[in-house]
């Protein structure tokens, strides 16, 4: 398959117009459906039709567009490896995490890295761990630091952290200083991470074991965030201790004492099984801290 027209077939879907691409490609327009038909006389079918504004992918277009990037990227990376000898000198690295991980796991990783590879460059996104996992799946990340288990089976990955999940309230909060069981949590309710929140999942099956459902009063997306909503005294809460151990220490945050709660969030890194193992990903890997357990899968 013709790279430089997969390359122009890319810049049409991102752009929504055949024009727009040639002039970003400096071709003429005649020349670009020339490889677009190209394109689609190889796969047998259409890839582009036109839309009210422009052009937009069919079903076929949508698959080849999602593979396509990562193709010309990772062309991309190894023509920059080969001109720098082989050596990590050039590149590009796609990282995601979720807030947690981006604000405990990643910093001291990152400044590592930049400081042995300062000419690969690096990309973080921050969102929720199924958000990243399906990004790691369509080839828009190299690899993703998610909560775990991720169980899509076109991932693998390596547990890299595994701490306690305690509910905590404000210090005036009436069950502050009572020992509680899980029945009382779950009449009460909770202030609680998104629905598709890999945490919320695990204290959800905890309750289930005993027969209760845990309802949600509020939902936040950010650890920060349900800290300071349980701090007012707007609920209590299900986080991992390391995200309250600060607040715990200094009274902001009380943790309660839970009969029969126990629970643990894992951590972990993912990347897509398929994804070739570029140097800069090896690298990275290499420099996360391991952990002696149970594995979510194999990773190199």
């Amino acid at each position: 398959m013709d790279l430089a027209a997969m390359r122009t077939f890319v810049q049409a879907v991102r752009m929504g117009s055949l024009s727009e691409a040639a002039r970003a490609g400096w071709r003429t327009q005649p020349a670009v459906t020339a490889q677009i038909q190209k394109l689609e006389r190889e796969v047998g079918d259409l890839l582009l039709v036109r839309a009210p504004r422009g052009v937009r992918p069919t079903p076929t277009g949508e698959i080849l567009y999602a593979r396509a990037q990562e193709i010309l990227r990772q062309t991309d990376e190894l023509l920059d490896e080969l001109r720098a000898g082989g050596s990590l000198q050039r590149g590009e690295l796609r990282i995601g995490a979720t807030d947690t991980m981006a604000l405990g796991v990643l910093p001291p990783v990152l400044a590592g890295f930049r400081r042995r590879h300062p000419g690969i460059r690096l990309a973080v996104d921050v969102r929720g761990s199924r958000a990243l996992s399906e990004r790691v799946v369509r080839g828009e990340l190299d690899l993703a630091l998610v909560t775990l288990p991720s169980d899509h089976p076109e991932l693998e990955g390596r547990e890299l952290h595994r701490e306690q999940v305690v509910f905590v309230a404000a210090p005036d909060h009436p069950l502050a200083r009572r020992r509680l069981r899980p029945a009382e949590i779950a009449r009460l309710g909770v202030i609680h991470y998104e629905r598709a929140s890999v945490t919320r999942e695990e204290v959800a099956a905890v309750f289930r074991v005993q027969g209760l459902e845990l309802p949600i009063t509020m939902e936040v997306s950010s650890p920060e965030a349900i800290k300071a909503l349980v701090a007012a005294g707007l609920g209590i809460a299900p986080l991992a201790l390391s995200q309250v151990s600060e607040a715990v220490r200094s009274g902001g945050l009380v943790r309660l004492r839970v009969t029969g709660f126990r629970c643990w969030r894992r951590s972990g890194v993912v990347r897509r099984r398929s994804a070739p193992l570029l140097r800069a990903v090896r690298a990275f890997l290499q420099m996360l801290p391991r952990r002696a357990g149970r594995r979510a899968g194999r990773l190199r």
